[in-house]
């Protein structure tokens, strides 16, 4: 038999709305990076006019690293790993590989992926969620006790690099010793901030180029700053959180084995929930709040930001799952089925977030890049992630599938005539 795509009657309905709830906090955390220059969104040390931080930026902040920073991205990680585990379960299930299905899908998603990074906004994970997803998948075919051990091995891996991060970043300081970047730096746009700014994205030169490409163009020095900031995106995660990404993918393909989004795991859901809420809490508030009482210049506060933001990644998801596969489907529908469908069309919605707060920060559109500060940006986020919501909720009451879903599954399924029909119910 044809391998043919999941019917609407096999989707987990709690498992999508984990997924409409993921794009919330992913935003939460983009926003920062969209709408401010990548020094300052990396380093908010100051608000971007130079003025101090208001209480407002202030609780924004400890909010989205409280709660957001690196959690919810690890938790869309994991239902990627499971869906991935689950796609091939199913092509076993009829006698078949899960690669060649799989790879086409990976490499589609690699593909919109470069598109995404180089014409809309840097800050991509498609690219990287495609090399990822061949190791997930080569490791779908593994029993539990030797998914086990891998886990074990990169968990181990992501913690040892949480504390390399820490340790390099004291060090750097010291060899800097400390010093300010001349604020009054000459300004020049492109490739010749770059270089003035010694590639350095922390350089006040590279800072008001980079705010100057975007806000007002043109689309070239906005497309170099895009590649630039992707490259060493890409390189970082390589060596830092592509781990962190790769261990969730993995307890992905381990929680679908061991029944985790089941019904069989409802006992372990419940019996883990609290736990992992308060430990990954108390990790996650104990990173945040050097920096409140310290100051944001803190070396102390930054190099333990550094390592218990990737400690608490790696225990508040499996709370947010626990709770949400098991208490979320018995929510109100009218809140239910808005969140349950925008995990349905979560490609397509991942693409619109970056899509409309692109448009409302570029000189195309509003130009609001480099005047937003933490608080303004965090409402932006809710209230375009509302629109969206409203949006896919409104699309699938007429339409069987997402636009981009539709097209993943045409690439994914070719050949199929099942999975090529056409999008309206």
């Amino acid at each position: 038999m044809p391998l043919t795509p999941v019917g609407s009657s096999e989707r987990l309905r709690s498992v999508d709305i984990a997924r409409g709830i993921a794009l919330l906090g992913i935003l939460f955390v983009n926003v920062r990076f969209v709408f401010a220059p990548f020094g300052l969104a990396m380093d908010p040390i100051v608000a971007l006019d130079g003025s101090e931080r208001t209480a407002a930026d202030s609780a924004a902040w400890t909010f989205v690293e409280t709660f957001c920073s690196f959690k919810f991205i690890s938790l869309f990680s994991l239902l990627f790993g499971f869906g991935l585990a689950m796609q091939a379960a199913r092509a076993a299930a009829q006698g078949q590989s899960p690669w060649p299905a799989g790879l086409r899908r990976l490499a589609s998603l690699a593909l919109v992926g470069i598109m995404h990074w180089s014409l809309v906004w840097y800050g991509d994970i498609l690219t990287l969620y495609a090399l990822l997803g061949v190791i997930a998948l080569a490791c779908t075919g593994l029993s539990q006790r030797s998914l086990g051990w891998i886990i074990a091995v990169v968990a181990v891996l992501v913690a040892l690099n949480a504390f390399r991060a820490a340790a390099l970043y004291a060090v750097g300081l010291m060899l800097a010793g400390a010093a300010e970047a001349d604020a009054a730096a000459t300004i020049e746009r492109g490739l010749e901030a770059m270089l003035e700014a010694g590639f350095n994205p922390m350089n006040p030169a590279w800072i008001e180029a980079e705010r100057a490409a975007f806000a007002e163009g043109p689309f070239l020095d906005a497309m170099l700053f895009r590649c630039v900031l992707f490259a060493f995106g890409f390189i970082a995660a390589l060596f830092s959180y592509g781990w962190q990404s790769l261990f969730m993918m993995l307890c992905g393909v381990y929680a679908f084995k061991a029944g985790f989004f089941g019904p069989e795991g409802a006992a372990f859901r419940r019996r883990i929930a609290l736990p992992a809420l308060l430990l990954g809490l108390a990790l996650s508030f104990g990173s945040a709040l050097p920096s409140l009482i310290l100051g944001f210049d803190s070396t102390a506060a930054r190099v333990t930001y550094l390592v218990l933001v990737s400690l608490s990644a790696m225990v508040l998801p499996f709370a947010y799952a626990a709770i949400i596969v098991e208490w979320a489907p018995k929510l109100p529908s009218f809140l239910a089925t808005p969140l349950e469908r925008t995990g349905r069309m979560s490609f397509t919605v991942y693409l619109c977030e970056s899509l409309v707060c692109t448009a409302l920060a570029s000189w195309w559109g509003l130009a609001w890049f480099g005047t937003l500060n933490d608080a303004q940006a965090a409402v932006t986020a809710f209230v375009v992630w509302l629109a969206l919501v409203l949006f896919a909720t409104a699309w699938l009451a007429i339409f069987r599938i997402g636009p981009f879903e539709w097209l993943w599954r045409m690439v994914t399924y070719v050949g199929n005539t099942g999975a090529s029909k056409p999008i309206p119910a």
